[in-house]
């Protein structure tokens, strides 16, 4: 997903079904034969961001009553951000020696919550901090494997993911068993019971400000007990000294009485599945239409560097716009968030604002503009500069868009 853990998606989520959905009937440029979507960058609909973050937003309406506040919470309504909104450089006493240091997570009280955790166990051990770390021009999709720190099955309505720079993006699932945690480059064998929001961006906090929406009151995840964390992580290295991958998840507890409400997933994928010419540009398109009645509670666009414009329309209105590849901004309806509004003509990201609802028959569309400055064919494939996905994720309640 994008540069910076992205994009992006999700916390406002009952457990999710897994495995690709088949996409509802669609037209569009992308109306032809739809490969399947490689494991790499393959997410289920509830692995996109549900609460979703803005890091270029309008002056926001003021905030609710701090009641309920989690003390590792933002203290705007922005669900995703390239930078932490503590200005503390090293939050965790890490003095690790390597850029990130202030993107640490403090873990919940005990009690409260769970702290998941991936990277080293020591960085004054050089045979450990090597197993994470990422060397000047290296660019890796892996998996990789985090235990839960839990015996005992619980729910959840907070969670807030934190990666250090140089993240493109997180999909997650939870497996039963204990492998042995790092990276694995074969993937996962193991049953999914369960799994995370997914994110495109460096930080994802779910729901905003630890405060939910008053009509995504009610809201809520359930964690299984024991079991790992099967991580599709992709991460690159552009800098002239080596780097961390590593990753916190703060994820706080409420009662399974609490949950009320339960939302679904967007995944609409528009390729390129023939590939986009060297030297060329080309927009992208795929429209799927809405199957029920409900409500669009988040959306992001998922692309890579040769992408220039993510749109989505509603009908014909254009409800997510988004200019940067980097930082592939997530965007909440509610009603209590406020949106810059779009403004295609200044290339700047921008959404509508409000609850927004849906029904049978609607038609969500989505545009990719893509120019291939490079000298090869960008084809449907996980690498930023070198191939290109336009896939569009969200959360619904409902109904669901697929």
């Amino acid at each position: 997903m994008a540069a910076t853990a992205g994009a992006g998606a999700a916390a406002a989520t009952q457990e999710p079904e897994r495995g690709p959905a088949e996409l509802a009937p669609q037209t569009g440029q992308a109306e032809r034969a739809t490969p399947a979507v490689p494991d790499a960058d393959q997410a289920s609909p509830d692995d996109a961001i549900a609460e979703p973050g803005l890091d270029t937003m309008a002056e926001a309406p003021e905030a609710p009553a701090m009641e309920g506040r989690y003390p590792d919470a933002c203290p705007d309504r922005r669900p995703s951000r390239s930078e932490p909104c503590s200005d503390d450089p090293d939050p965790c006493g890490l003095n690790s020696g390597y850029p990130g240091d202030e993107y640490c997570l403090l873990p919940p009280p005990p009690g409260e919550g769970i702290q998941i955790h991936f990277g080293p166990k020591d960085y004054n051990d050089p045979e450990e901090v090597a197993k994470y770390l990422l060397q000047p021009g290296e660019e890796f999709n892996d998996y990789a494997i985090a235990h839960i720190p839990t015996t005992e099955e619980h729910w959840y309505r907070y969670v807030k993911i934190s990666m250090r720079p140089g993240s493109h993006h997180l999909i997650n699932r939870v497996i039963e068993g204990s492998p042995p945690e790092g990276f694995t480059r074969g993937g996962c064998e193991a049953d999914s019971i369960g799994g995370f929001p997914g994110t495109q961006n460096l930080i994802t906090e779910s729901p905003p400000q630890g405060i939910p929406a008053p009509e995504n009151v009610g809201f809520g995840r359930r964690l299984p007990a024991g079991g790992s964390l099967c991580q599709n992580y992709h991460r690159y290295n552009v800098t002239e000294e080596p780097a961390l991958s590593e990753i916190w998840y703060n994820v706080w507890f409420m009662d399974q009485e609490e949950i009320t409400q339960r939302s679904s997933g967007v995944m609409i994928m528009a390729g390129p599945f023939r590939g986009v010419a060297p030297g060329a540009r080309e927009s992208l398109t795929r429209t799927a239409t809405v199957q029920g009645e409900g409500r669009i509670l988040s959306l992001f666009g998922h692309r890579h560097a040769a992408t220039e414009r993510f749109a989505v329309w509603l009908n014909d209105d254009l409800i997510y716009d988004s200019w940067d590849w980097v930082e592939s901004v997530v965007f909440n309806y509610d009603s209590i968030t406020m949106n810059p509004p779009p403004a295609p003509e200044m290339k700047t990201d921008g959404a509508v604002s409000g609850p927004l609802p849906i029904k049978a028959g609607d038609r969500v569309k989505v545009q990719c503009d893509i120019n291939n400055t490079t000298d090869r064919t960008l084809r449907f494939a996980n690498d930023l500069y070198g191939g290109e996905m336009c896939i569009l994720f969200g959360g619904t309640v409902g109904t669901s868009i697929r």
